[in-house]
């Protein structure tokens, strides 16, 4: 199978996500999105409305991140930033997942949690990153069957905070335990054509990509001149 560029751009959820994101930064992202025609741009609360306001008139999609990156706030404050997001008129938000509670085996919090924002994106839609890098297989598991029971558009596999990145092991788990209940994004350590076509393959629709690494990719895609091959894969292989 071959997708073109255009099936490509769509999948980039690019973002400027760094400690020290300036506004240089933020000019940077809404300029590259136009660019390259992504799907979709990310940056911290503080420039949320600035960025509903800069992509107002494209295409690409306003995206939020919402207790990014840890995951640790309260609830009610993740439902308070999600009423904030969705009020400016949020297209994406992805929320991450209280990662200690799950490893805690606390899982009728994080299901409350998710199921929380959930409640109050109901116009949007939602993503719910479990930093599967930080998990075991059978926490990886855990997480994508709440995440699928809490009716989140997308299960997330990670932040990009952590040192370790997104496997293709993680994928095959991901989609093996959710199947066709919610659909995947992959972030985290996504930086090659090679290993977003072959996550595609995986059945992987969203990618979430640094700044940096989104351009570096997009240039890999431009030049397969809208032949960008899909490989055949079979997730048991990776399991």
């Amino acid at each position: 199978m071959k997708i073109t560029y255009a099936q490509f751009a769509k999948m980039i959820d690019a973002s400027a996500l760094k400690l020290d994101t300036s506004f240089d930064d933020f000019r940077e992202l809404v300029g590259t999105c136009k660019k390259y025609k992504f799907g979709c741009a990310f940056i911290w609360p503080a420039y949320s409305a600035m960025l509903a306001e800069a992509l107002k008139d494209t295409d690409i999609e306003f995206g939020t991140s919402l207790a990014f990156p840890s995951g640790q706030e309260p609830t009610e404050i993740k439902v308070h930033q999600a009423r904030i997001f969705t009020s400016l008129g949020a297209d994406q938000v992805d929320m991450v997942m209280n990662i200690g509670f799950l490893k805690s085996g606390k899982y009728d919090l994080v299901h409350d949690d998710i199921a929380a924002v959930r409640e109050a994106t109901k116009s949007t839609s939602l993503k719910v990153i479990i930093e599967a890098m930080l998990l075991t297989d059978e926490e990886i598991t855990a997480a994508c069957k709440i995440v699928a029971d809490c009716n989140a558009d997308y299960v997330k596999s990670g932040t990009g905070f952590s040192a370790a990145p997104t496997t293709l092991h993680h994928i095959a788990v991901m989609k093996k335990t959710v199947g066709n209940r919610c659909k995947i994004k992959a972030a985290g350590g996504v930086r090659t054509l090679d290993q977003l076509v072959k996550m595609v393959a995986m059945g992987v629709t969203q990618f979430g990509v640094g700044l940096k690494s989104s351009v570096a990719i997009a240039e890999e895609a431009i030049a397969c001149h809208d032949e960008i091959e899909i490989p055949e894969i079979n997730i048991e292989d990776y399991l």
